[in-house]
This record gives C-alpha cells, sequence and structure tokens, in this order.
C-alpha cells in the first residue's frame, strides 16, 4: 500500500471534503443511530460484516464524546480488503469518550465517482499520549 501521511492541520480541499464526511458520518454513530451510520457507508463494503453490531460492540460501552480531533490522514491508492482502484482517505481521529478518556478511532474513506464514501471504521484504546 503506497501511503502519504499529512499533517490534519494542512489538509487540502479534497483531504477537508473527505474529513467532514468522516465527521458527519462519526455524528451519526455517536448518537447510538448504528444501524442508519451502517446504511450510510458505501453499498461496496455493506455486505462485508455486519456494521450495526460492529458499531454497537465498538462504542455502545464507551458512553458519549467528550472532544475529538483529527490528528492524521494517510492517503492511499490501495486499501486492504477493498477492490479496484481507488483514492483513498485514512483519516484518525483522537477522541475522549465518557468512559474511556482516549482512544484512536480511523475512519477509511473511498472516492468514488466525485463523492467520498465511508469504507471502514476502527477505534483502539491509547496507551499514554500520542
Amino acid at each position: 500500500m503506497s501511503a502519504l501521511i499529512c499533517s490534519a492541520h494542512a489538509l487540502s480541499p479534497e483531504d477537508e471534503a473527505a474529513r467532514d464526511i468522516a465527521l458527519q458520518w462519526l455524528q451519526v454513530v455517536d448518537s447510538g443511530n448504528y444501524k442508519d451510520a451502517a446504511l450510510m457507508m458505501s453499498e461496496a463494503v455493506r455486505g462485508s460484516r455486519d456494521w450495526s453490531n460492529y458499531l454497537a460492540a465498538q462504542r455502545a460501552a464507551l458512553g458519549r464524546v467528550n472532544k475529538r480531533h483529527p490528528v492524521e490522514v494517510k492517503h492511499a491508492s490501495t486499501f486492504p480488503g477493498a477492490a479496484g482502484i481507488r483514492n483513498y482517505d485514512i483519516i484518525r481521529f483522537k477522541t475522549s469518550f465518557e468512559r474511556r478518556s482516549s482512544a484512536l478511532e480511523e475512519v477509511v474513506l473511498a472516492k468514488i465517482g466525485c463523492c467520498w464514501e465511508i469504507i471502514g471504521y476502527s477505534i483502539t484504546a491509547v496507551t499514554g499520549d500520542r
């Protein structure tokens, strides 16, 4: 996978658009509406897992979001498990939750036609300060 890492503070217009889509999607996840969040994901990945249950398992126990900010944007021309050559943005957010003080959320977006679409999400606990 070829990747280019950018500071989240100096985003290109394309990266800003991808970040905005990621944040809009995360707001739906934050609200606990995992079914709608799953339906908002790219049609290309909806059948790859039970996204509603995955999101519930990953997020429900953490409680509400206290603070979230982007820390990294990576660009890739390929992504594991994704078919075809596209432009991918992998956006990482450092997030503080009600019941976990520090976590790293990763939202993967693919440029499909003219639009950015969510194709993946993961969250990991952060130990220490990154």
